[in-house]
């Protein structure tokens, strides 16, 4: 999964976040889209609709349930957090805010990756899915099975994220209302979680909570002014 993000951003600093980076975000979506274009062909799910569309995806669960298959939709490739300057409407002076775009490729990619690295949650990229200048791309997880008496709950998720050492954004630096009590930050590695619902975890009939769909941004080091800089940066070495 990392190794296929590296190759897909290129050579160049894989890291767009912060307003001073906006002006080269249309260039890399472009050449990086041209990567993901030369990518294999995913292997297509024996149903031709999916079981549901939510807001990023197109998924599948096979029958019986181990495997969930996620096309991304088409020319969206999911969102990632980015800080933007903003006029405040109550004091008439910009500011500096957490905001939503489309990610790219790479972006998207690097998401699983986290998850996986942080979490324990095994994400497969499986390829492109159509031949078009924007192919929408495949990742696969396993399912997991739960009661679905007693899924999780928001105060099982806050409690999750603490003990992973991350804490909860104030919600005056975020500029979309509905994430306001689910973004949280990790200092340590400068790892910003977002969309942190109930309706993104799930609880295996061990009772472990599990994260199946967060939004996942990496902070570099200098490049906020809204959140506290990171202590060291993220890393996973791919080739492990």
């Amino acid at each position: 999964m990392l190794a296929a993000a590296a190759r897909i951003s290129g050579k160049g600093d894989s890291i767009h976040f912060g307003p001073e980076r906006q002006k080269q975000f249309s260039r890399a979506r472009e050449s990086e889209l041209k990567l993901v274009s030369q990518d294999s062909l995913a292997e297509l799910p024996p149903e031709i609709s999916p079981n549901f569309t939510g807001g990023e995806h197109e998924v599948w669960i096979d029958d019986p349930p181990t495997t969930v298959l996620k096309h991304t939709l088409p020319g969206f490739y999911g969102r990632t957090v980015d800080e933007s300057v903003l006029l405040d409407a109550r004091t008439f002076q910009n500011r500096r805010v957490l905001t939503f775009r489309g990610a790219l490729p790479s972006e998207y990619l690097r998401r699983w990756a986290v998850l996986q690295d942080i979490f324990g949650l095994p994400t497969v990229y499986q390829g492109k899915v159509g031949d078009g200048p924007e192919p929408q791309m495949a990742v696969a997880q396993p399912y997991i099975e739960q009661d679905d008496s007693d899924p999780p709950t928001l105060a099982d998720v806050a409690a999750f994220m603490q003990a992973h050492g991350f804490t909860k954004i104030p919600p005056h630096v975020l500029a979309v209302p509905e994430v306001a009590d689910v973004t949280w930050y990790r200092q340590s590695d400068g790892i910003l979680v977002t969309d942190a619902h109930a309706r993104n975890f799930r609880k295996d009939l061990d009772g472990v909570i599990i994260p199946i769909d967060l939004v996942v941004t990496l902070i570099p080091k200098g490049g906020s002014q809204v959140l506290p800089d990171p202590t060291d940066v993220w890393r996973f070495d791919s080739a492990n």
